[in-house]
């Protein structure tokens, strides 16, 4: 459900600063004036307040519980910089401070909506999209591009644009001429090392969940929308969900023929439990590029690959006004990893190692920018996590400083949240804070978590957890079978991404993909049942703890990733960037709706 912005500043500190222009109706097609900034506001669905009486205008992307947003002006005038502190729910807000001449931004506690942001002295572009036609013509970042060929994901809120930014998570951000001022609002510190579940700890989780989960309830009529898998998290929030007297739909995704525990047939069996309606939908309809160009232009290069993307374009047909998604903090490594770099990969922050092979492909000079690019992001990264000294720590913060912000809640953020206002329970800030007075022992393989859901439902697990997902693609397959229609779309549609990886290697990397004989995909599907049995409590006690491997990034997997990353590149070039002084309704300003949808949806 779209409620994006985009801001462009400019330095103009001897222009005339009239506060009381606020208390007139804003006009958005002339410049407003805070302080030395000209600020020029596009925008398309966002909450757009004007506050007279304190000189506050405030723009929200995302949406608010418990505060009226016309109330967010007076409340910034009430608390400043500390204004996030006190709002609950999912958002990014840019605060207009006339009577201050003060720009700040606010990024929510666990990063679920961003805001991008570039900085070039006296100009400063904001967007709730990486893909806004105000952060172009800028060059393409090597790091960016390196991140998701290599791990699929942005860490650390990078984009394909130099220079272009997310937030971090709860953040408040000043904007200045030199550069923009970030400083974190709220932290949560690990708990205590030793410890474990408790009566005490599990009655009040249970008790958080539930009020968090009651406090995002719609006041508006209409059924509410789960997403529900055949894990903990999903069914939780459907136990809990099914106890409001509300209408539940909930949906899941499958591919061919489903076995009996499979998600989509295990989350059909719990909504008949809980007498909820169930839809289970298409996961990939057969057309590879059209599956690649909803993943551009959604995902804006920004979020990993959407196997089931087309099941969210068929999802927008059930016209659904809010969707719960069950993603939570309460889960760490059943068996602390010992060195950095265990932990890190374990959040899937590897180096260019699983691309080691590509230097056989690409000129020595291309394949060393994009590894060290990528490596100085990723050192970065590790530096910050040294600051915690014990495993179980650094498991933690890395899941709350990298996971959610930068994986997980970015793909919800970008494929739900087209459709539908998306609500995480589980992601409160109560539920947060209450986080870091958790034994880091009870976190492991989400002890508590799950004790807290069995708490509020005794019954939570009378249908047996899933045992495979069922929705996955086999994309060399498909690659394979339309391999002439990828090659002729990457022939006739070049991207800036050529710059780095010329485009023959596609054509190259297409004709050597190959279908594994029968006898390899068995011992495949072997291989994997029994690394999930050797990661049973069972297993482990037998063999000990395994080891994490990271293996490379398979041929396809790679296609599929640089196939969306030059999508989404000639996306973004399509468009022209707006000059530093045109109007918001100008012919050159695309309005943010030119990024809602791929042609023909």
């Amino acid at each position: 459900m779209s409620s994006d912005f985009g801001v462009l500043l400019d330095w103009a500190p001897h222009s005339a600063a009239d506060a009381t222009a606020l208390l007139q109706p804003l006009d958005l097609t002339v410049p407003l004036q805070i302080g030395p900034w000209q600020v020029h506001i596009s925008m398309e669905g966002a909450h757009l307040c004007v506050g007279a009486a304190s000189g506050v205008v405030s723009l929200l992307h995302g949406h608010l519980y418990g505060t009226d947003v016309a109330a967010i002006p007076a409340l910034y005038r009430q608390h400043g910089a500390a204004l996030g502190r006190v709002l609950e729910g999912a958002y990014t807000l840019l605060v207009l401070d006339a009577q201050l001449g003060t720009v700040r931004a606010f990024t929510d506690r666990a990063g679920s909506h961003r805001l991008y942001a570039a900085h070039d002295g006296d100009h400063v572009a904001l967007a709730t999209r990486a893909d806004w036609p105000g952060f172009h013509p800028r060059p393409l970042d090597p790091a960016g591009v390196a991140a998701y060929l290599a791990t699929g994901n942005m860490f650390g809120g990078l984009t394909l644009h130099q220079g272009v930014r997310a937030l971090p998570r709860a953040t408040v951000a000043l904007l200045g001429r030199d550069r923009v001022e970030c400083t974190e609002y709220w932290t949560v510190a690990p708990g205590p090392l030793t410890g474990g579940v408790t009566e005490a700890l599990t009655r009040e989780l249970a008790a958080l969940l539930r009020e968090a989960t009651l406090r995002r309830l719609p006041t508006t009529a209409g059924p509410l929308h789960l997403s529900l898998s055949g894990g903990y998290d999903s069914r939780g929030l459907l136990s809990m969900l099914s106890g409001t007297d509300r209408e539940i739909h909930t949906f899941s995704y499958a591919l061919g023929t489903q076995g009996r525990g499979t998600d989509s047939s295990v989350a059909a069996r719990l909504a008949r439990h809980y007498g909820a309606q169930h839809t289970t939908i298409g996961a990939y309809g057969g057309n590879l590029l059209s599956t690649v160009r909803y993943n551009a232009r959604w995902g804006q290069g920004v979020t990993h690959f959407c196997d089931e993307a087309d099941a969210w374009a068929l999802l927008a047909t059930l016209a659904p006004s809010d969707v719960f998604t069950g993603e939570q903090p309460f889960e760490l490594c059943t068996h602390p990893l010992k060195t950095v770099p265990e932990q890190l990969k374990n959040h899937h922050l590897t180096g260019f190692s699983p691309l080691a092979w590509l230097r056989d492909y690409v000129p020595v000079g291309h394949y060393a920018t994009l590894r060290d690019a990528w490596q100085a992001e990723l050192d970065m990264i590790t530096v910050r996590t040294l600051k915690w000294e014990h495993p179980a720590q650094r498991d933690l913060m890395l899941m709350l400083d990298q996971h959610l912000p930068h994986v997980l809640l970015p793909w919800r953020e970008c494929y739900a949240g087209r459709v539908a206002r998306v609500h995480t329970p589980f992601l409160d800030s109560q539920v947060l804070e209450f986080l870091g007075r958790v034994p880091l022992p009870a976190l492991a393989d989400k002890a508590l978590f799950r004790a807290a859901l069995t708490h509020l439902d005794p019954q939570l697990l009378r249908v047996p957890i899933a045992g495979r997902q069922g929705y996955e693609p086999d994309w060399n397959a498909q690659l394979i079978a339309q391999r002439q229609e990828v090659e002729v779309s990457a022939a006739h549609l070049p991207s800036r991404v050529d710059e780095l990886l010329d485009p023959d290697l596609i054509r190259t990397l297409l004709r050597g993909l190959q279908l594994p004989p029968r006898q390899a995909v068995l011992k495949g599907r072997l291989r994997t049942q029994l690394g999930r049995l050797r990661r049973t409590p069972v297993g482990t006690r037998v063999l000990g703890v395994p080891g994490l491997r990271i293996g490379s990034v398979d041929h396809a997997t790679f296609l599929m990733r640089l196939l969306t990353l030059r999508e989404a590149d000639q996306l973004a070039q399509s468009h022209p960037a707006p000059t530093h002084h045109v109007t918001p309704g100008s012919p050159e300003r695309p309005p943010l709706s030119a990024y809602a949808a791929p042609a023909g949806d």
